[in-house]
C-alpha cells in the first residue's frame, strides 16, 4: 500500500493494559505508525492511572468489569457520540479495524456502518471453548452475550452448527455476526479460519500471524545473553493471565509433582490470591516464585533465563506467549493439539492431555533428558524471526487495500 491511511483500532483491551491482546495489539499499532500511517486507538479506560496519549480515544465504560478485572463498554448513544465526534475531529478515517468482539469491537463495527467505512475484523477468541470450560455458568453466559450481541450486530439466519452443542452454539453466534459484518477477516491461524468458516462465515478471510514489535526484540536480545543449566534444577517459566482459562493453579501443581524443577510465574489476574495460597499451601516457596505483573520486555528478557515454557492453556488460538518463546529460543511444552501448528516442528513438546499428571510426566523426562532442550533450542534457531511484526504487516496493508477497492459491505442498511 503505497499511500498513507488513516486507521482506526477499536479494541476492548486499554494499550496500557498487560495481556496477549494488548501486546499484538501495540505491536501492529506502532509496526502501523513506523511506516508512516497514522492510527487512532478506541477503547475503555485503563485500570488505575496512565499516561495520556493524544493517539487514544478513551469510551466510557460501566461501574463493573469484566472476568478479567478490565472496563466494559457498552455501544450506548453516549458511545456513538463520543465516537462520532472524534471521526468528525481527527478524519478523515479511512479504515476501521475491530481486533475484538465485545463492546469496542461492536462499536467499531456500527461505526463503520454509520459513515461508510471499509471494515477489517481480526477473530481470534476461542469463547465457545472458554465459556463452556471455565464458566461458572455456561448456558446463562453464552445467552446472555448471544443476547446482547444480537441486539447491536443481528445475524439473520440459522448458521451451521458443526455439531456444536447448545452453548457452543449461543457462543459462535456473536463471533459469526461479527465477522458478518465486517468487509474482510483476519485470523492468526490456518486452523481457526477454517473453524470460522465451518460456522458460515463468508467474507474473505486472510490468515495473519500476530507479531512481536521490531525494536523491542532488538532490545531485549542485546541485552541478555542466553543462560546455560546443565545440572542444577529444571527451570520453568509461566507467563500469562492469571485467570481459569489459562490454568494457572495446574501449573503449581504440575511443579509440586515435579521436584527436579523451579516455576517462575508472570502475571496478574483475578485469581492472583488463590495461586498465591496454592504456593503457601504446598510449601513451595522455595521453587515457586511469583512475579506478578511484568512488562513485554521483561518476560522476554526472562524467557532468556529459563528453560522451558510451560503452557498449561488449552483455549488460545495462538497465544503471544508461544511466539515470544519462539522469537527468545525457548522451549515449549503445551497440551491443545491446535498449537502444533503455531510451534515450530522439535521446538517444543505436547503432552498426551491437558491433564496435571500428563504435564508433569513430561515435565520429569525434560528434567532427566537435558539434550532433549538443547536439540529444541536448535530447531527454535531457525525461525527466531518469524514473529517480528515486519514480516506480517505488509500482509495486513494488503487486506486493508482489498478492503478499500471492494465495494463497501458494512455500509448501514
Amino acid at each position: 500500500m503505497g499511500d498513507s491511511v488513516h486507521v482506526a483500532i477499536f479494541t476492548d483491551f486499554h494499550p496500557a493494559t498487560l495481556g496477549g491482546v494488548q501486546t499484538a495489539m501495540r505491536s501492529l499499532r506502532d509496526g502501523l505508525r513506523r511506516l508512516g500511517h497514522r492510527v487512532t486507538v478506541f477503547c475503555p479506560p485503563a485500570p488505575g492511572s496512565v499516561p495520556s496519549d493524544t493517539e487514544t480515544v478513551v469510551l466510557g465504560a460501566l461501574p463493573v468489569a469484566m472476568s478479567n478485572g478490565l472496563p466494559v463498554v457498552l455501544p450506548t448513544r453516549a458511545t456513538r457520540r463520543r465516537i462520532d465526534a472524534a471521526f468528525a475531529e481527527r478524519g478523515p478515517i479511512d479504515i476501521v479495524h475491530a481486533l475484538t468482539t465485545y463492546g469496542c469491537g461492536i462499536s467499531g463495527a456500527r461505526a463503520a456502518r454509520r459513515h461508510g467505512i471499509p471494515i477489517v475484523q481480526t477473530m481470534q477468541s476461542r469463547d465457545d471453548t472458554v465459556i463452556a470450560q471455565y464458566s461458572p455458568a455456561p448456558y446463562l453466559s453464552a445467552l446472555t452475550m448471544r443476547l446482547v450481541h444480537g441486539w447491536f450486530v443481528p445475524l439473520r439466519g440459522r448458521p451451521p452448527s458443526d455439531g456444536d452443542d447448545r452453548i457452543a452454539r449461543l457462543a459462535w453466534r456473536p463471533l459469526i455476526a461479527q465477522a458478518q459484518a465486517a468487509d474482510r477477516v483476519i485470523v492468526p491461524t490456518r486452523h481457526f479460519a477454517r473453524r470460522v468458516a465451518a460456522h458460515g462465515v463468508d467474507r474473505p478471510i486472510h490468515v495473519v500471524s500476530n507479531g512481536i514489535d521490531d525494536e523491542l526484540l532488538d532490545r531485549v536480545r542485546g541485552a541478555v545473553d542466553e543462560a546455560t543449566n546443565t545440572d542444577g534444577p529444571l527451570r520453568a517459566l509461566w507467563c500469562g493471565r492469571l485467570s481459569a482459562e489459562k490454568r494457572p493453579l495446574e501449573a503449581i501443581e504440575v511443579a509440586r509433582l515435579v521436584e527436579d524443577c523451579t516455576l517462575d510465574v508472570y502475571g496478574g489476574g483475578p485469581l492472583a490470591d488463590r495461586v498465591r495460597s496454592a504456593v503457601v499451601e504446598a510449601d513451595l516457596g522455595g521453587r515457586v516464585r511469583l512475579h506478578g505483573e511484568v512488562g513485554q520486555d521483561d518476560c522476554l528478557r526472562a524467557m532468556r533465563g529459563h528453560d522451558v515454557l510451560l503452557l498449561t492453556s488449552d483455549c488460545d488460538t495462538q497465544g503471544m506467549v508461544l511466539l515470544e518463546a519462539m522469537a527468545m529460543g525457548l522451549p515449549v511444552l503445551y497440551c491443545d493439539p491446535e498449537l502444533s501448528e503455531t510451534v515450530p516442528v522439535d521446538g517444543g513438546v505436547r503432552a498426551p492431555g491437558r491433564s496435571v499428571e500428563s504435564f508433569a510426566a513430561e515435565l520429569k523426562d525434560l528434567a532427566r533428558n537435558r539434550i532433549r532442550l538443547r536439540s529444541m533450542r536448535g530447531a527454535l534457531a531457525e525461525h527466531a524471526d518469524e514473529p517480528r511484526q515486519s514480516r506480517h504487516i505488509e500482509a495486513i496493508l494488503s487486506v486493508y487495500a482489498e478492503a478499500l477497492d471492494a465495494p463497501n459491505l458494512s455500509v448501514e442498511r
